[in-house]
């Protein structure tokens, strides 16, 4: 074929035949729907035999997704520009998930969006040569095509009558009201709504990653609860008063080191490694010489800024919405609301610091923090002592350094000091750090690079229990009170690729997918360990498990201050309710269910209504649940 030809040809007028064009513009949603499946599900086969039983949801995507391409059609004039802005996107999107699901075992969730302006960042946190699967490729190549297509029968100018401006403006204003009645007709509603308590995972499996994710965003907040009514609440009130203990005057004002340590457990646990040598010996000695025991998580793998949030405000992660999270509440007013551990100890003469190894780029902690009553700030651009780094992060060497500044600088008052840790955070993998781990192990079921990176999880608990030994020599003789709290605040995400765990491969777990689990490994997965010491001789009482949401009230209690209404009621609520979250419920016995049990029902009912009322209804005894200051004998 010659130039002109080939020319004639790209030029022609099949481009723009109508026969030819209308199906490609018609198959185009269909195949993004397919290809955005075949990357959450991995496989052609498995995608296909998932649109084939889903036809439901299949049809109401296709129609979103093909109102969504007309609606750019109309208003760019080009095919390829109109396939292009919603492919991308599409194909972004399910690669993050896919890659999401590999390290931590589960979807996106709708309130991770709010995170999406940090994707350089978190893209950090991805194991270096990391295989995005051969089904990730597939659909990238499907992508391609589809792009290609378009590309190819785009016109090479706008048909005349589209330039006819009432006519674009009737078509656009059609489309828009076609894809508003999709969105909001009751059968759509019903199609989208799932079972309480419902799961992204499970949501996704139900409708799709796409329609899941909508059916995500399209739920509220938080509705108000059916017990919630001024006269419930003042009687409710009335009894949280009745059962407040005074401030006494003469208690003692210890300064409390709080540490969240990335990632931190009690490795020796994991089955299948022998240690010739104990790989965190001061957390075991203070575990034995001081008190300490299980800290139960509302994550896995990952959520650090969440688990804190949880920590300090006794707010259980289950009552924000699907579309929000404790770090992510759509009114950014509500935070100065929150209850909080913080403004707690503020309200009785303690200065308020938190340093933290990295940026506040994440979990909007910049805002966040300071609303929740934080007085001081610093992040890793503000460290006064030497830097040193480890693992690719500050080290946890480095962060024990500046504690003990902060700490040997502060004034008369009495501090709460948090540190939150860094060095081992996720990737883990062969050559994390510059050197092994020092500690003599073996462990048969892993060879090669999966034993590598195990070892740079030795190697990054190991130096967080060293900071932890450093802490203790320092502080024991420094002349002042001193509370130490030093907990993990998730177990890691150990992935070693799409289909395998070092926990799996442990026999730890039975799936590297989250969805996977019953109640009780979930309850098993959320485990880590924390130890609670002192230098002034407290004889300190250790629940043998204490959770996220009830953290803040047992350091309260460890430190012998007053509590506030909102930490009495966290307290009576422990007696029925440890956690809750998605898909687990811990009654305060210890006892693990997918849901709340009978029994528990009013306790969550209540413990609802109260966070309604702060966050989101009419206040009608917030302030007297937030108020900070003691009343002393």
């Amino acid at each position: 074929m010659t130039r002109d030809r080939m020319l004639r040809f790209w030029r022609g007028p099949w481009r723009c035949n109508p026969w030819l064009r209308l199906p490609v513009i018609g198959f185009a949603p269909l195949l993004l729907l397919y290809l955005c499946q075949l990357i959450t599900l991995q496989g052609a086969p498995e995608a296909a035999a998932w649109m084939d039983s889903h036809v439901q949801a299949v049809f109401f995507t296709y129609c979103f997704l093909f109102l969504l391409q007309q609606l750019l059609l109309l208003l760019t004039r080009r095919f390829f520009a109109a396939a292009a802005m919603l492919t991308l996107p599409l194909l972004l999107f399910s690669i993050a998930n896919h890659l999401k699901e590999v390290l931590n075992g589960a979807p996106i969730l709708a309130s991770d969006l709010a995170m999406t302006g940090q994707a350089g960042q978190i893209a950090g946190f991805l194991r270096p040569g990391m295989e995005l699967g051969t089904a990730t490729w597939q659909g990238i190549g499907l992508a391609l095509l589809l792009l290609v297509l378009a590309f190819l029968f785009s016109k090479g100018e706008p048909s005349p009558r589209w330039n006819r401006l009432p006519r674009r403006l009737g078509c656009l204003a059609l489309t828009l009201s076609l894809l508003g009645n999709l969105l909001w007709m009751p059968g759509s509603r019903a199609l989208l709504s799932g079972p309480e308590g419902e799961s992204q995972g499970e949501r996704n499996q139900r409708l799709g990653l796409l329609s899941g994710m909508y059916s995500a965003l399209c739920e509220s907040a938080m509705e108000a609860p059916d017990a919630y009514t001024e006269n419930n609440l003042n009687r409710i009130l009335l009894q949280l008063e009745a059962a407040q203990e005074p401030a006494d005057p003469q208690a003692q004002q210890p300064n409390i080191i709080l540490i969240l340590s990335e990632s931190f457990f009690d490795i020796t646990a994991l089955p299948g490694i022998t240690f010739a040598e104990d790989p965190i010996p001061n957390f075991h000695a203070l575990q034995q010489e001081a008190a300490g025991g299980t800290f139960l998580s509302s994550a896995y793998a990952g959520g650090t800024g969440n688990v804190e949030m949880e920590l300090f405000t006794g707010v259980p992660s289950a009552f924000p919405g699907a579309s929000e999270s404790l770090t992510t509440l759509s009114d950014r007013t509500t935070y100065s609301r929150l209850p909080s551990l913080v403004k707690a100890l503020e309200g009785q003469g303690y200065e308020t610091a938190m340093v933290h190894s990295y940026n506040d780029s994440l979990y909007n902690r910049a805002a966040n923090l300071p609303a929740i009553g934080f007085d001081q700030l610093v992040y890793d651009e503000d460290f006064t002592v030497e830097p040193r780094y480890a693992g690719g992060y500050l080290s946890d060497d480095t962060l024990a350094d500046q504690l003990l500044t902060l700490f040997v600088e502060k004034g008369d008052a009495p501090l709460f000091l948090y540190g939150l840790t860094m060095e081992n955070h996720q990737p883990y993998y062969d050559g994390k750090f510059s050197s092994p781990s020092g500690i003599d192990y073996t462990c048969p079921s892993l060879t090669g690079a999966d034993l590598g990176a195990l070892d740079s999880l030795i190697h990054g608990l190991h130096d967080a229990d060293a900071m932890l030994g450093k802490l203790v020599d320092a502080l024991e003789d420094c002349g002042e009170p001193v509370l130490l709290v030093f907990l993990g605040d998730h177990l890691p995400g150990l992935s070693l690729g799409t289909s395998d765990s070092i926990y799996s491969k442990l026999g730890y777990s039975s799936s590297p997918n989250t969805e996977d689990w019953d109640t009780q490994e979930l309850f098993r997965m959320h485990q880590t360990s924390y130890v609670v010491w002192n230098n002034y001789g407290a004889e300190l009482e250790a629940p043998d498990l204490v959770s996220v949401s009830g953290m803040g009230t047992q350091i309260l209690d460890w430190a012998g201050l007053w509590k506030p209404l909102w930490f009495t009621w966290v307290d009576q609520a422990g007696e029925d309710m440890l956690l809750y979250r998605e898909r687990l419920f811990v009654d305060g016995a210890g006892t693990a269910y997918a849901a709340p049990p009978e029994e528990s029902a009013e306790t969550v009912s209540i413990y609802r209504s109260l966070v309604y009322d702060i966050l989101y209804g009419e206040h009608y005894i917030a302030e007297e649940l937030t108020c900070y200051t003691p009343e002393r004998e």
